[in-house]
């Protein structure tokens, strides 16, 4: 069954005309019951009041039970909360306003939900990556270290929270010198028989509006290596 779709400023009018109907019909009953024009003026006038009221009592309640839960459910999106949905059961201009703000939190959702996705993704890959990647934050602290970081710097320990410094300064001296000279370079780690490369990249930028530092290091031994090896077998042809 389809319903009769209702617009707000008809049932204002309609409820005006019923009003002004029961004003008229008050004051021709007061005229003709006292024939005195004032009192029926005055209970015209009682009546008309009293309907306005009704008439206003009637709409305002649940509309403004309405743009309070739609205060509500804005501070929930502001607060990434987007379960929260309303419903109206009249077909109104309310009633649209409803169904675009539960249409906007079904959107936020997806898109919330998306990005969590994502995050997972970008957060699985940066952990099991073989570049040591620090990020350090304003001050010197670390703000995040992969797996890879920690096993080459802290013994497989979490690294957020520390000073930079002091992790860099329990470190092989060959990456301190690294660190000193500042820029992007590379620097060995370990003896002749047995030495790692590591290539060290600095990037500076700004998170929140804060200034950070990226820090990479990637360890270059095995590529040498291949190329090493690459090279030798041309060198048979």
């Amino acid at each position: 069954m389809c319903l009769k779709r209702r617009s707000i400023a008809g049932w204002l009018a309609a409820a005006s005309l019923m009003v002004a109907a029961l004003a008229v019909a008050a004051a021709l009953g007061l005229q003709a019951l006292t024939g005195d024009w004032r009192l029926a003026a005055a209970g015209a006038l009682a009546v008309a009041t009293l309907g306005a009221m009704w008439t206003m009592r009637r709409l305002a309640r649940p509309a403004l039970s309405l743009f309070r839960a739609l205060a509500g459910t804005t501070l929930s999106y502001r607060d990434g909360d987007f379960s929260f949905g309303l419903r109206w059961r009249h077909d109104d201009e309310l009633g649209d306003l409803v169904a675009a703000h539960n249409e906007l939190g079904a959107v936020l959702r997806e898109q919330r939900l998306a990005l969590v996705q994502r995050e997972l993704l970008l957060d699985t890959m940066v952990q099991n990556s073989p570049v040591a990647m620090l990020l350090v934050g304003e001050g010197g602290h670390i703000v995040f270290g992969n797996l890879a970081a920690r096993r080459l710097l802290n013994q497989g320990r979490k690294l957020e929270g520390m000073a930079l410094s002091t992790v860099v300064a329990a470190a092989d001296p060959a990456l301190r010198e690294a660190m000193d000279r500042g820029g992007d370079g590379l620097f060995s780690v370990g003896s002749e028989d047995d030495e790692d490369v590591f290539h060290l990249s600095r990037r500076g930028f700004r998170l929140n509006g804060r200034p950070h530092e990226l820090l990479l290091l990637r360890q270059l031994t095995s590529e040498l290596r291949r190329q090493e090896v690459q090279t030798w077998k041309k060198g048979l042809c």
